[in-house]
């Protein structure tokens, strides 16, 4: 054990006053999943770390388990199934010489055993920025950035001169959203024998980003991005039946103003009976852009950090509150009937340590909680 393994042991072990620590490192881009009473987080800006919490223990604090021993990633998909956990993909580098990639492979982590292991399977598409959902011993993946796009993009700007590199980018990113080619179809991974089955060809373009919720056999793929900067404001509603998928009619999030641009990177789940996302980001004026036909959307638009709270009530997502501040690019975790939100950050990305904890009641609304919250 070095020496920032003992400060991060240290800091994991802290009893805190607040009954939701903060996590002890910076967690964006990472992953996030809930086993039983325990939660595990980690990889995106952690590096390499992986931390659990007990949800049965009296003081509640992020522990360390065992280093992630393959290369550091971002922007990983996650899934539990037979009490294990599943990560797939991710973006990063094999060395410092090399340049930004994704990664193909597998990684199980085995919390009865606090080990990790690769698997032989290898994926079959670009996963990066995709959405896992659980249902039985399978894991279903919607999305996914093209790895032979990204890994040629990152290998251009790394073999060119400073200045060209905006000008790749540029090429890169003005184009329509069908020539980004991201994965357009619905792969299950059955986790028994380890082995990929495609599912069918989706009907809207592919989104990467979006928030997921999972209740029982029925997902719901909330917003996120058709291609870089520009969202979709459509929700999806799948149902999982003896392994064949049951689409429903399409909704969208209300609108605030005259156009609902969407959001990618916000928190989901199911809270106090009702589907929830929460926050995200975007950039207003890029869904008017792109139907302009500004290709490259959101040029010259700031980003913007999302406080909007959303909820699925008698079969019509709604406005239902707002986060004490925008919050994006982190994770949520179900805790009894309520969602814990862990990491990610704030406008202009600035970090955010602090768990909120949100609850949702019908005669209350929106209720928020945590350590800095008055």
């Amino acid at each position: 054990m070095d020496i920032l393994d003992h400060i991060l042991l240290e800091k994991c072990s802290q009893p805190l006053a607040a009954a939701w620590p903060d996590f002890p490192l910076v967690l964006k881009e990472a992953v996030g999943v809930r086993v039983g009473q325990m939660l595990f987080a980690g990889l995106g800006s952690a590096g390499r770390g992986w931390f659990a919490l007990d949800l049965s223990a009296e003081v509640k604090a992020w522990q360390i388990r065992a280093l992630f021993p393959f290369s550091a990633r971002n922007g990983a998909v996650a899934a539990a199934a037979n009490g294990k956990i599943y990560v797939f993909g991710g973006s990063g580098r094999l060395t410092e010489r090399h340049s930004l990639h994704q990664f193909d492979s597998i990684a199980c982590y085995d919390p009865q055993t606090d080990s990790w292991s690769e698997l032989a399977a290898r994926l079959p598409v670009g996963m990066l920025g995709a959405s896992a959902a659980t249902v039985g011993c399978s894991i279903y993946i919607f999305g996914g950035y093209s790895k032979p796009q990204f890994d040629q993009l990152f290998r251009a700007c790394a073999e060119a001169d400073p200045a060209q590199q905006s000008d790749i980018l540029h090429a890169f990113m003005d184009r329509r959203v069908e020539e980004f080619g991201w994965n357009d179809h619905v792969w299950k991974f059955d986790t028994r024998d380890e082995s990929w089955h495609d599912l069918a060809k989706v009907a809207y373009p592919p989104n990467c980003g979006s928030g997921i919720v999972v209740d029982d056999a029925e997902i719901w793929l909330v917003s996120g991005e058709v291609k870089p900067g520009l969202r979709t404001a459509a929700i999806r509603h799948v149902s999982v039946d003896d392994g064949q998928l049951l689409w429903h009619a399409e909704q969208e999030l209300p609108a605030l103003q005259q156009i609902q641009e969407g959001v990618a990177a916000a928190f989901a789940g199911k809270c106090g009976g009702v589907k929830l996302l929460a926050g995200g980001c975007n950039f207003v004026g890029a869904r008017e852009h792109y139907q302009a036909g500004k290709k490259y959307a959101h040029q010259g638009l700031s980003k913007l950090w999302r406080d909007e709270i959303y909820v699925l009530r008698n079969g019509k997502w709604e406005l239902a509150g707002r986060l004490p501040q925008g919050r994006a690019n982190g994770l949520a975790f179900e805790v009894g009937q309520d969602l814990l939100l862990v990491g990610g950050d704030m406008q202009n990305g600035q970090p955010c340590l602090e768990t909120w904890l949100l609850s949702y009641r019908d005669s209350s609304g929106i209720i928020i909680s945590g350590s800095k919250l008055k």
